[in-house]
């Protein structure tokens, strides 16, 4: 169970983080780059385990 839910978070920040640099890079918004907080928290999150 717990490794599902690992893998559901993983899978939605990679998403997340996919869409933000596409979007960011076609509209030229600094807005749509928060979309790769997550992905960021996420690699300072396994640096610190």
């Amino acid at each position: 169970m717990g490794g599902t839910l690992i893998l559901v978070i993983f899978l939605t920040t990679l998403i997340l983080f996919f869409w933000g640099v596409y979007k960011a890079v076609k509209t030229q918004k600094t807005l749509y780059a928060w979309a790769m907080l997550p992905f960021f928290l996420a690699m300072g999150g396994m640096f610190l385990i």
